[in-house]
C-alpha cells in the first residue's frame, strides 16, 4: 500500500489506526511526512495558507482548524479546543485529497 492509499484507508476506518482526535490524524500525517523525508507535505501549508487567504506564517494544523471554524479564527482558546475535532479531521483530508490532487495535475512530487 502506498502512502497516499494508506490516507485514504486512515480517512475511512481511522479508529483502526489507534486515532480518535484531529491532534492524533495531524501527529500521524506529519510521522508519515517525516517517513518521506518531509517530501510528502512538501508545499501543503503554502497550499492552504493560499486557499483560506490566512497567511503563510501558521502550521499547516492550524490553518485547517482555522479552516474548519472560520467564525472562531482569531480566538486562540477556541482554536484550541477544536484540535479534538472531527470537523477538523475532515477538512483535513478534504484538504490533503485537494492538494494532492493538484501536485499531480502540474506534475511536480
Amino acid at each position: 500500500m502506498d502512502l497516499l492509499e494508506r490516507l485514504a484507508d486512515v480517512r475511512r476506518r481511522p479508529r483502526a489506526y489507534g486515532l480518535t482526535t484531529f491532534g492524533e490524524v495531524a501527529a500521524f500525517v506529519t510521522g508519515m511526512d517525516a517517513a518521506t523525508e518531509w517530501q510528502l507535505l512538501d508545499g501543503f501549508r503554502q497550499f492552504l495558507a493560499a486557499k483560506s487567504n490566512l497567511g503563510p506564517s501558521l502550521a499547516w494544523q492550524v490553518l485547517v482548524i482555522r479552516m474548519a471554524y472560520p467564525a472562531e479564527a482569531d480566538e486562540f482558546w477556541a482554536t484550541a479546543s477544536r484540535s479534538e475535532s472531527s470537523e477538523a479531521t475532515s477538512v483535513l483530508f478534504g484538504e490533503l485529497q485537494s492538494f494532492f490532487a493538484e501536485r499531480e495535475t502540474s506534475g511536480t512530487n
